[in-house]
Formats: structure tokens, sequence, C-alpha cells
């Protein structure tokens, strides 16, 4: 539930438009929101829009395409209960975290309990996806691999021993 604190102090700080594109993908990188340049100038253009109905005389026309605090009333039904709706989920679990320090007690107990699998990148910041791409597809690749069912190899049926003649 900190995290709805933080998004909070993330909106008030954010800029309600920009003068052009350019300058809302270096306010990504300059603010440190995504810290891959290259994919802030391949993400950031589609977070952005020319209104039609945009003012003439507006310094900064370029708006957010989705506005996120009129989300804001629905944001505790989101969060609330979703650590343990993530640790019951069936199959395997990969949790990529830029740090350890917004895991709450269910997730650490989880963690522990060997119940996912836990990737930190203390280097990316909330968008690791687009601040480490490489590094985030070599961790799902490794992950998919080491929890491939398709690869499973079982032992023969006990059948199939029989009519080779073998005694089980």
């Amino acid at each position: 539930m900190d995290a709805l604190q933080s998004m909070q102090t993330y909106l008030s700080t954010r800029p309600g438009g920009f003068v052009s594109l350019e300058a809302g993908i270096e306010w990504h990188v300059r603010s440190r929101t995504i810290r891959n340049s290259i994919s802030a100038r391949t993400s950031v253009p589609a977070l952005l829009v020319l209104p039609e109905n945009r003012q003439e005389n507006d310094t900064r026309p370029w708006k957010w395409r989705t506005n996120l605090a009129a989300s804001q009333p629905f944001w505790e039904d989101w969060f609330v209960g979703l650590s343990k709706k993530f640790l019951g989920a069936k199959g395997g679990k990969l949790l990529l975290l830029a740090g350890t320090d917004r895991l709450d007690t269910e997730l650490t107990i989880g963690q522990m309990q060997g119940k996912y699998a836990l990737q930190v990148f203390p280097e990316a910041g909330h968008f690791i996806h687009e601040d480490l791409p490489e590094k985030t597809a070599v961790s799902l690749v490794d992950f998919f691999r080491r929890n491939d069912r398709g690869a499973l190899v079982l032992p023969p049926k006990v059948s199939d021993l029989l009519k080779q003649g073998k005694r089980v």
C-alpha cells in the first residue's frame, strides 16, 4: 500500500504537458522515469497525444494519453490482496523487481518458501523491461526453460515394461 502513496507523489511531480514529443522523452529520461534513452524514444510517443481540441495558445500541447489520476478511486481495490493472489496462482511464478524494499511480508515469506522466483535489478527503475530489456528477456527465457513442462521426461509406463517382458 506504500506504493499508492508514491503514485500520488509521482503524479503530482509529473508535468501536465510538453512542448514537443522530444521534450516528453527528455523529461522521462531526465526524471529517471525511464532510464534507457532508446526505450524512452520508443515508448514515450505512445504515452502522449496532441489533442484535436487543444487551445491555440497552449505552450505545452502534448498531453498524456491516459489520465492516471482518474483511476485513483480504484487503486486500493486493485492492490489489496494482490500478493496473496500472486502466491496462490497455479504454475511457476517469476517476480522482477528493481529492489526488495517494496516486498511486503507475505511476498517475503513466499520467496523464502520458494513459492516463486525472484530476480532483482537494482540498476533499474519502475519500468524494468524498459530500462534493461536484454536482462529482462534473458530472465524470462531462463525462467521459461527452467519451468518448461514440455521437456519433462517421464519413466516408461508399467504396461509398456510388461509388454517388453520386464518384471515390474
